[in-house]
């Protein structure tokens, strides 16, 4: 055979040598393996692609459940008819322009937010030593959310997709950089203050959201290597590393993969033993409305080598950032019981003696965090601008990237003082009860007011977004370019109960909103004051300005100024003809046989309609709620009506002797606050809306004093000494007009919105 071969070849032809045969073969290979190269990023191109576009709900990768601990968070599922709240929700919709997807789609694939779900078991919260988690990443449930942009970060993030199958992941409402560049500041708020109530289903969401407890408790960590790979072991405070001695998140950094470990902005354990408390926390959770754990604030330290990169703001390109950080909560249980059980040394005076938290017991001597790809985190979360490169009008009045270098140097103080505000142009009332849709009207009159008092600018934190109507404060903060900054807040309060039931309200993102305007925009003011839309805070006796009162405070080191709120009623000789509503049923008038929509007409204000106040000069009895001014500087928490952290709360005795404080173990009323002179200084005057409702049967409750009336019928001059209790026509007296508000500020007001348009008019 072998000699009848060359016969069979065409004549000139020769067998190929070996060497050459091998080197076409390896060409083939490299040419397929370049093939598949082609279509592996072909493949990834089109997914990013899709990625980029917005998706009616969040990309998961199935995995096993990711709650074990059966009969509580599983059972409220049941109970409640199979409903788990915003366990797999969709990101919510929001339509995005063209090239905004560009500039998404150019970035790599995982820099799109993501949330890894762990699967969490509370049996093993009992087992002493806590016993070393073993998930991998497989066991992780991944949701991939929609792109943001950062200058409608808090529009685009997914406040209202919070996945609650990991409650140890915070619930976070605002991420932004501090003006120096050293840190990332997070926003979150408690999620398991958000169902309180004592039935069975509420009862085991609030056994599901423990974690959400320990978010607010430090821990200890000590960093070392394994196998060339940075990790972490839970430790005392003697064993921690210095940046480890009170910690709760590690942070990664993207691209270049650095961590760092978080800090509280204020310690949440000592201001709950300084403000006397038992317990900071419980098991049950019904007693959770201790108001200074609403709010979590922390930050994320960020590496040094970054640190200019985004102080300049030159990590943000076509509004899309390249920066991103992730957090990863270090889940250990709450630790219930007294505050002050796991005091770091700096408070070691306070430790609790009788059950103090011994970590090596509580946790071993050699607790191993998993890896971090291992571990549920948020993951890829945006680093966007320091806020006045953010938002106007200061983000184009000066080059903020040329500011001096990273320092320690304090921002410059643009304002005196600041208003801070949570409205919408239409919302619920409590209870969802009634649609009140006045909040552009009383927005515009609200800030010429302000502006005649001293106010010098605005942030109005618009929420008509979660409404679900078109409506929008714009229109109102469009007219002030210079003197409002409109930050688009859409997330939805998470329970709009009302007060007096089992499962109290709980305004979450009205909560959020205001520590984001403190700690965003605080650096830049002097004073803040936090006030609704429906409150007149009005200078009275010999002040016209509110700044007038500012420099008396400041002379006496007033640092926090306290206003009582109690309602006005609407006079009827200033509200619209009442026009009865006797059908409907009690979707209309409750029990009641007739109501009417109540209505000021459009050429009179809100602040004349309701200048008639329940109390006859200062309000002496106690007050339902009340309102402050406060330094921005030296309140380090606020909750809408009070300060509930603050510098003085935070020192140690040695602090506080050193500060020229007096040193008191408990600190129920910091001695740097006080109440108004409300004859000599100032009065607030609350023009809270009357619902349709509230004027059931007002025929024949507001006259003779036959019942409780909210609409209002001012005493005369002279009425009580001469023991007049009603007028002519029968209707009774139940408020009192502030001639100051009558004579000197309701002209003003006036003057100043009739040579302003009035949109909501159309």
């Amino acid at each position: 055979r072998q000699q009848s071969a060359p016969s069979l070849r065409k004549r000139g032809s020769r067998r190929a040598p070996p060497h050459v045969c091998v080197q076409f073969l390896v060409l083939l290979l490299v040419v397929a393996l370049f093939c598949v190269y082609v279509a592996v990023i072909v493949t990834m191109s089109l997914n990013s692609t899709n990625d980029g576009v917005r998706k009616k709900s969040p990309v998961t990768v199935p995995v096993p459940k990711p709650v074990t601990d059966t009969g509580t968070f599983e059972h409220a599922k049941e109970v409640r008819g199979g409903a788990t709240p915003n366990m797999n929700r969709g990101p919510h919709s929001v339509e995005k322009k063209k090239q905004k997807q560009s500039n998404h789609q150019k970035l790599p694939q995982d820099t799109t937010l993501k949330a890894f779900l762990e699967p969490i078991n509370q049996s093993t919260w009992d087992i002493k030593p806590l016993p070393v988690r073993t998930t991998t990443a497989k066991d992780l449930k991944q949701i991939t959310f929609p792109p943001i942009s950062c200058s409608t970060f808090q529009k685009d993030f997914p406040v209202d997709e919070y996945p609650d199958a990991d409650p140890f992941l915070p619930w976070i409402h605002d991420v932004f950089p501090t003006d120096d560049g050293k840190f990332i500041q997070f926003v979150a708020q408690n999620k398991r203050r958000c169902h309180t109530g004592t039935t069975e289903s509420e009862t085991a969401l609030l056994k599901h959201f423990q974690p959400q407890a320990s978010l607010f408790q430090h821990v200890a960590v000590k960093k070392f290597s394994q196998n060339g790979q940075e990790r972490y072991r839970l430790a005392s405070h003697q064993e921690a590393d210095p940046d480890g001695m009170v910690t709760r998140f590690i942070c990664r950094f993207k691209p270049n993969m650095q961590t760092t470990l978080s800090v509280f902005n204020v310690d949440y354990e000592y201001a709950s033993f300084r403000k006397g408390q038992k317990k900071m926390f419980t098991v049950e959770g019904h007693d959770i409305k201790d108001i200074h754990t609403s709010q979590l604030v922390f930050q994320c330290p960020v590496p040094p080598e970054l640190q200019e990169t985004i102080r300049s703001g030159k990590s943000v390109v076509n509004d899309v950032a390249t920066l991103f950080v992730d957090v990863i909560p270090i889940r250990t249980p709450p630790r219930y019981g007294k505050p002050g059980r796991f005091f770091p040394p700096r408070l070691r005076d306070f430790q609790d003696t009788e059950t103090p938290f011994d970590a090596s017991k509580e946790w071993g001597d050699s607790h191993i965090l998993p890896r971090i790809q291992d571990s549920g985190r948020w993951e890829n979360i945006p680093i966007c601008k320091p806020s006045l490169m953010t938002y106007s009008p200061y983000k184009e009045e000066e080059d903020h990237s040329a500011v001096a270098m990273v320092s320690d140097k304090k921002p410059e103080k643009k304002h005196r003082l600041v208003a801070c505000v949570w409205a919408s142009a239409g919302y619920a009332t409590r209870g969802e009860r009634y649609a009140i849709n006045d909040g552009q009207r009383r927005l515009q009159e609200w800030i010429h007011f302000n502006l005649l008092v001293g106010v010098d600018h605005f942030y109005i934190y618009d929420n008509s977004g979660a409404h679900g109507n078109d409506a929008s404060l714009k229109v109102i903060t469009d007219m002030f370019p210079e003197q409002v900054t409109r930050i688009e807040w859409p997330s939805k309060v998470c329970n709009n109960n009302p007060n007096n039931v089992d499962s109290p309200g709980e305004r979450s993102s009205q909560y959020a909103a205001e520590s984001s305007c403190r700690l965003r925009f605080g650096p830049y003011t002097d004073w803040i004051g936090g006030f609704d839309i429906d409150e007149y805070l009005v200078p009275v006796g010999n002040y016209t300005s509110l700044k007038q009162l500012l420099d008396k405070l400041d002379s006496e080191d007033t640092r926090m100024f306290s206003f009582g709120s109690w309602r006005a009623w609407p006079r009827r000789s200033k509200i619209e003809e009442p026009v009865e509503i006797t059908k409907g049923g009690k979707d209309y008038c409750g029990r009641a046989r007739s109501c009417f929509e109540l209505k000021v007409p459009p050429n009179t204000t809100m602040l004349q309609a309701y200048n008639c106040e329940r109390q006859r000069g200062p309000k002496k009895e106690v007050m339902p709620a009340e309102k402050q001014l406060y330094r921005a500087d030296y309140v380090k928490l606020h909750f809408v009506h009070y300060s509930t952290i603050t510098e003085l709360t935070m020192m140690n005795k040695e602090e506080t002797d050193a500060a020229g404080y007096v040193w008191r173990m408990r600190v129920q009323a910091d001695p740097k606050g006080r109440f108004t002179d409300e004859l000599n200084e100032a009065t607030m005057l609350h023009s809270k809306s009357v619902a349709r409702q509230d004027t059931a049967n007002w025929k024949e409750v507001c006259k003779h004093n036959k019942g409780f009336c909210r609409i209002g019928t001012p005493y005369p001059p002279g009425a009580l000494e001469a023991n007049l209790t009603e007028d002519k026509d029968g209707w009774s007296y139940n408020c009192w007009v502030n001639e100051k508000v009558e004579d000197y500020w309701v002209p003003m007001l006036q003057a100043a919105l009739d040579s302003s348009k009035k949109p909501w008019l159309n």
